[in-house]
């Protein structure tokens, strides 16, 4: 059995929809696929309410945060574990702008002083907040049909040096890319490892330390770059 990797879903648990059968977490198979394709063994996490277990956390040995819309407390835990106990982690959209805001958000709380839990602290902190993230506007791509993911690529800038040149052993990647949200540019909390090569000067991706990764592209859409996956399963 490879590395056991947790998968961070989407949730709707938060969500206003009245009705009680209407409470989803979502897993993303393309997730799924390359994290079995490059070796691991894919989990997927499931949150009570939107928090998670310290045994659950324990069970894995990596996380792979997929892309999404909201960021939810157990995005917090996961980041804060894989932080503290060196574990790896590769956040891809959503989950790379949560390294940003983690930082940027522990930071804040740090200086004002918690009791307790740093996690739920960040995440209670956070409900008081403005984005800390920049918008794009026209740089998201609608999804594209299945085999045609070129249609919604473009070339990213792999900075040398970085963990993310190391992974993947190039200076540029092309990606398909839907977001509308950016690390701000000036972030000094992460490394920035990658940029547009569109000349937008949008962050394509950040990490921090030698263990947590993070891209703004979708790797996971084809199967082209299973360098990405093998960061969590090697």
């Amino acid at each position: 059995m490879g590395k056991i990797v947790g998968i961070v879903p989407k949730s709707l648990v938060l969500s206003k929809n009245e009705s009680c059968m209407q409470d989803f977490y979502y897993l993303g198979n393309n997730y799924v696929k390359r994290v079995s394709e490059a070796g691991g063994t894919p989990v997927g996490l499931a949150p009570v309410d939107n928090w998670l277990s310290e045994e659950q956390l324990n069970m894995c040995d990596t996380f792979v945060v997929q892309g999404g819309a909201a960021f939810f407390p157990y995005h917090f835990q996961v980041i804060h574990h894989a932080i503290t106990t060196g574990k790896r982690m590769l956040g891809i959209c959503l989950g790379e702008q949560l390294i940003h805001v983690y930082l940027e958000l522990r930071r804040r709380v740090e200086e004002l002083g918690y009791e307790g839990d740093l996690a739920k602290a960040i995440w209670d902190f956070k409900q008081t907040q403005s984005s800390v993230l920049a918008s794009i506007p026209n740089h998201r791509c609608d999804f594209p049909e299945r085999g045609n993911e070129d249609a919604a690529k473009h070339d990213v800038n792999i900075v040398p040096g970085t963990l993310l040149h190391k992974v993947v052993g190039r200076d540029k990647i092309r990606l398909c890319s839907f977001h509308y949200l950016n690390v701000p540019p000036t972030q000094t909390l992460a490394t920035i490892n990658a940029w547009s090569a569109l000349g937008d000067g949008v962050v394509e991706g950040i990490e921090y330390g030698d263990n947590i990764l993070g891209i703004q592209g979708h790797p996971e859409a084809d199967d082209l770059l299973p360098q990405f996956f093998e960061f969590v399963t090697k």
